[in-house]
């Protein structure tokens, strides 16, 4: 049997963290079925961020003890295409197969979930500051990223460093069918894919950081009202968000449409929001 590698590439705020903690979970029963997700212990449950240093010696040990499929993940890949290099001059040299993997979610929303991603991982540099986003508002924040992603081009730029390897597109809802179909339903089935809420990377609603960001303008609001802002917008996370205006999901549909446009054409996959 050909060995083979299923190499998911991201993208951010598209379910990463949820397959990878349902690798990781389910790592000891994979293994029976020839399959292994190597993961060092650290704290993200990924374990591609260093694919770049990857040499043939870490490749013999994860194909060993008569593992034929390898699974690596991480979601900073996406637009990181040049840290595949080593492993696609590898991968050749060795006959070992690729499969990429991406999965997607309508750019508003994934602009949604990096506003809030900004706010959770920054949140302590924003409040000394008193400045959250360095003063960005909202707008201006996605005008950022509108300016810099381009999403089919970084598959295009993964597609040409693999050449002749498959490529799976898919939305981030579709995480487990499409790892069922490239692992098998009877390796699928058997897995637990359930995941606790403090396991997965949820998003802080819109509204939650708008308000955040506006007390920390306001030098009457005290430091500690503020942290307790942000502690309670984490049980607030699966209620409705007025902060994702009609408005605004239109503004940012609008603004990614020739990046909708591209990945339709060159890689059959609609990413529009529906509705």
């Amino acid at each position: 049997m050909i060995r083979r590698i299923l190499l998911h590439i991201g993208s951010p705020k598209c379910g990463s963290t949820f397959l990878q903690q349902v690798l990781l979970q389910n790592a000891a029963t994979l293994e029976k079925h020839g399959v292994r997700y190597p993961h060092d212990g650290g704290g993200h449950p990924g374990n591609a961020a260093n694919l770049a240093d990857i040499d043939t010696i870490q490749l013999g040990r994860w194909f060993a003890e008569g593992i034929q499929t390898v699974i690596l993940s991480h979601e900073d890949l996406y637009s990181l295409c040049k840290r595949g290099d080593t492993l696609a001059r590898l991968a050749r040299e060795g006959g070992i197969a690729v499969h990429l993997i991406c999965f997607l979610r309508p750019f508003s929303e994934f602009v949604y979930g990096d506003y809030s991603q900004f706010m959770k991982q920054f949140f302590d540099r924003f409040l000394s500051e008193r400045n959250a986003y360095g003063g960005r508002d909202f707008a201006t924040f996605a005008q950022r990223r509108i300016d810099t992603m381009k999403p089919a081009s970084y598959l295009r730029q993964w597609q040409l460093r693999f050449a002749q390897v498959p490529l799976t597109v898919a939305s981030h809802r579709r995480i487990r069918p499409v790892m069922t179909e490239l692992l098998g339903a009877s390796v699928a089935d058997g897995l637990n894919w359930t995941v606790g809420p403090s396991q997965v990377n949820r998003s802080l609603r819109m509204e939650d950081c708008d308000a955040i960001a506006a007390a920390m303008r306001d030098p009457q609001v005290p430091d500690e009202d503020i942290k307790c802002m942000f502690r309670e917008a984490f049980h607030k996370v699966g209620e409705p968000d007025a902060g994702k205006t009609p408005e605004r999901t239109a503004w940012l549909e609008a603004q990614f449409a020739p990046q909708n446009q591209a990945l339709l054409e060159e890689f059959a996959f609609d990413n529009r929001r529906e509705g």
